[in-house]
């Protein structure tokens, strides 16, 4: 696990008061590499990922894997302390309905996490400098955090929070060249083909002459956490 997943995740569990040996779900788990780093640290009893995506379950380890959408959740009602995400939430098409969906698997007294990118983040893209659709393909995607508070209270959660948290990065041109040789961003599918192939043409290049080049960015992630009482 990254530093910067490992920071986020401690953020998390800071703002989250969980009981002792809590139930964890992770909407959107792909892996489930932060599931299980989060299980690890609060000692979970129960431990559930659920993703739409059947090749990501099949890497599924160390936990109990569903099939299934953030807007109809495979799981009973008042069955979780925590249900998170991280960086699924721009896929998630009915917000008001994943939001209900969360109210409805928490117990009371069970908290909602989320993780997900600001449109700050995306108008700043390390990557806007090589693909100039890339910010107008995204900004559809990653919407403004208050429509997800939004979404949380109307679901029945008196209350939603926001905290923005700014991490710096650093890779190197040729690691950034292969990340993006394999769309390892969901946008990098819709960008139009050329676009793709003439920005990848050009960093592979700069990689070819600098490899170890280095590449600093920011991002400006955003954590939303809730509670439902009743």
């Amino acid at each position: 696990m990254s530093e910067q997943d490992s920071r986020r995740l401690q953020l998390m569990l800071e703002r989250c008061s969980l009981p002792a040996a809590p139930a964890i779900v992770e909407i959107g788990c792909g892996p489930g590499k932060l599931l299980r780093a989060a299980a690890e640290l609060t000692n979970a009893a129960s431990v559930i990922g659920v993703d739409p995506e059947p090749n990501m379950l099949t890497q599924a380890d160390g936990f109990e894997a569903h099939l299934g959408r953030a807007e109809a959740l495979p799981l009973p009602g008042a069955s979780a302390d925590l249900a998170f995400s991280s960086l699924t939430l721009h896929l998630v098409q009915d917000w008001p309905a994943a939001a209900a969906e969360v109210h409805r698997v928490l117990k009371p007294g069970g908290w909602s996490a989320t993780w997900t990118l600001t449109p700050e983040h995306v108008v700043g893209h390390v990557l806007n400098r090589w693909f100039p659709s890339l910010a107008g393909a995204d900004q559809p995607r990653f919407r403004s955090p208050e429509r997800w508070l939004q979404a949380l209270t109307r679901a029945g959660f008196p209350w939603a929070v926001e905290e923005q948290v700014r991490m710096r990065r650093q890779t190197t041109v040729r690691r950034l060249a292969e990340s993006v040789r394999s769309r390892y961003i969901s946008t990098l599918a819709l960008l139009p083909e050329k676009e793709f192939e003439a920005g990848l043409r050009h960093l592979e290049q700069l990689a070819r002459e600098t490899p170890e080049a280095a590449i600093e960015y920011e991002m400006t992630w955003c954590l939303m956490c809730s509670q439902r009482i009743i």
